[in-house]
Order: C-alpha cells, then sequence, then structure tokens
C-alpha cells in the first residue's frame, strides 16, 4: 500500500554507484594496468536528480532498482536531503547498479556498467508510490517497456509526465518506443545532439513539430545554455560560468532539478531555465556527479533571482 505522502515530483531513472579513476593507457586485451585517484561517488539520473532537486526544496519521491547491497551512506544521504525513497526496491541476488570509468592521459574515457536489477526491469512491479503522491512524473533512464506501465498509470490518475531518454534514446529505444512514450508526455527533455536523433525518430525535420505531442521541448546545449521551445516561441536561456570547471558529471541532471526547484515554486519556464542553468554551474565545480549540494538560496541568488 502507497504512502500518503504528497510530493511535486516523482523521479524514475538509475542509482548508480560510479567508481571514477586515472589510468595511464588503455589495457590491451589479455593484460592489466594500474589506476590511481579511484574515487567512488553516488550517481545515477535518477539519483542525481532528486537529491539535487530536494536540496532545493522540492518535494520528490526517488523509484528505482537497487541490489541488496546498496550502501548505507548512500541511502542515508537521499534521507538527509529529504528524498522520499519508499519506491527505492533493494532486490535479491542482484548487485547495485555500477559505473566504473577510466580516463587516460588524453582525457578519453572508458565506461564498464553493470545495470544490475536494472537490466531486468520489466520483471519487477512499477513504483505506484513515486506516481500516485507526485504531481509530475519525470521518466528517465531505464527499459522503455517498463515506463510504458508507469505512464499508462500516471495517465489513468491525470498526473504530468515528463520524458527524459537522455543518452539510452540511441541504444534501448526503438523510434516506435519513442513515439508511444512521447505521446503520452507532456514535456520531453533532450540535450542537442538527442534532438537530432529524436527528430530522426520521429520523421521530422521541424524542432518544433515536437509540440504537436507535447507542451514544451526543453533543450540543453552545454555551454552553449539552453533553450525551452514552447507554441509561443523559444526561449534561450544563456549558461551561466561557474567559479572553476572541475568535471561536466551531474550538469544535464542538475539543470533539470533546478528547473523543477523553480516550476515547484510557479514560477515560468524562463526562471525554471535560468535556474536549471545556475544548478548545473555548481555541478560542474566539483568532481563526479553529486558534490555539495546547493541550497535554494544559494541556485536562486546566481541564477539573478533572490
Amino acid at each position: 500500500m502507497s504512502q500518503q505522502v504528497h510530493n511535486f515530483l516523482g523521479v524514475f531513472g538509475h542509482v548508480n554507484i560510479d567508481y571514477i579513476m586515472d589510468v595511464g593507457s588503455f589495457p590491451k586485451p589479455n593484460t592489466s594496468v594500474q589506476v590511481s585517484n579511484v574515487r567512488r561517488f553516488f550517481g545515477g539520473t535518477g539519483a542525481n536528480i532528486a537529491l539535487m532537486a530536494s536540496s532545493m526544496g522540492v518535494r520528490t519521491a526517488l523509484a528505482s532498482l537497487v541490489g541488496k547491497d546498496f550502501p548505507e551512506d548512500f541511502r542515508t544521504a537521499l534521507f538527509n536531503a529529504g528524498v522520499d525513497t519508499y519506491d527505492l526496491a533493494e532486490i535479491e541476488d542482484y548487485l547495485t547498479p555500477t559505473c566504473r570509468i577510466m580516463t587516460d592521459k588524453r582525457g578519453d574515457q572508458i565506461c564498464i556498467m553493470d545495470q544490475g536489477p536494472m537490466a531486468d526491469m520489466v520483471r519487477f512491479p512499477i513504483g505506484l508510490h513515486a506516481v500516485e503522491s507526485s504531481e509530475i512524473v519525470h521518466i528517465g533512464t531505464g527499459d522503455p517497456r517498463y515506463y510504458r506501465g508507469v505512464m499508462k498509470a500516471a495517465r489513468k490518475l491525470g498526473k504530468r509526465i515528463h520524458f527524459d531518454p537522455a543518452q539510452e534514446l540511441s541504444y534501448v529505444y526503438t523510434p516506435e518506443l519513442f513515439t508511444e512514450l512521447l505521446k503520452m508526455s507532456d514535456a520531453l527533455f533532450v540535450n542537442q545532439h538527442e534532438l537530432k536523433l529524436a527528430m530522426k525518430y520521429l520523421n521530422i525535420r521541424n524542432r518544433s513539430k515536437v509540440l504537436d505531442t507535447v507542451g514544451f521541448l526543453v533543450v540543453t546545449k552545454g555551454k552553449e545554455g539552453s533553450e525551452i521551445i514552447t507554441s509561443s516561441g523559444t526561449c534561450r536561456i544563456p549558461a551561466i560560468k561557474p567559479n572553476k570547471v572541475a568535471d561536466p558529471t551531474g550538469a544535464g541532471d542538475a539543470y533539470r532539478a533546478g528547473f523543477y526547484a523553480g516550476l515547484s515554486r510557479g514560477m515560468d519556464l524562463e526562471c525554471c531555465g535560468m535556474l536549471g542553468s545556475a544548478a548545473a554551474s555548481f555541478a560542474v565545480e566539483v568532481r563526479g556527479p553529486v558534490g555539495k549540494l546547493p541550497g535554494w538560496d544559494e541556485v536562486a541568488k546566481r541564477a539573478g533571482l533572490s
């Protein structure tokens, strides 16, 4: 039975353990190399958005699948941030999703990802509490067949659905699955590269045609800022310069968290985009996907909205 808690945002997506390490060069087959500067981080698109949104005062539920080995300090971090983890399910006989990222001297990277129970999402019940208790359901990375059920449940309850397939658009989705899930969505979040693929899947040449299906489209463009496209036109949001650049990992997730921090307070889409840009600037100042979690006052001040 779902707990009766009111959330603004229900986030579906990965909860990972990320190991980031340096190597002098990548190993050739049947050889070994030594790694250095190994750091463990809390990661995953679902956890990143939930942690950062909650730190900015957004009532957030997180739905995901992890193993019985899920670290207690990770759960504590989610609890301390105020994340509702009722639908963070620990699954028997699986390890928590883990990503090992190796970076060589040239800055090239190799990632080795163990999906854990997320690889078999369709075998498990959908996180109904995150749907029932939230005003907006954010669909992130994961199996689209599982998310078909989540979206249908959300639609039945009249919830708003924001679709954010991220990098998995290129290797998990088919044009048919993407189109099916987009038709159940109220908004689409993509970066500029994902937008090109989405348009290819939809067989359209003008990005504004996406608005035939959703109410608005958010396109993040890294150092070039972001754009929010609605039927009224395009709002261009500048990137906000960080105090320093340590690691771009997690910037896109931080943008979404900042966006929701504004939306939960009834702000217009342009202000939400500025808050997203400000939150992203905090994320790139630290190594790893989630570092120091900025509060609402800090983000609003950097966005020029305080």
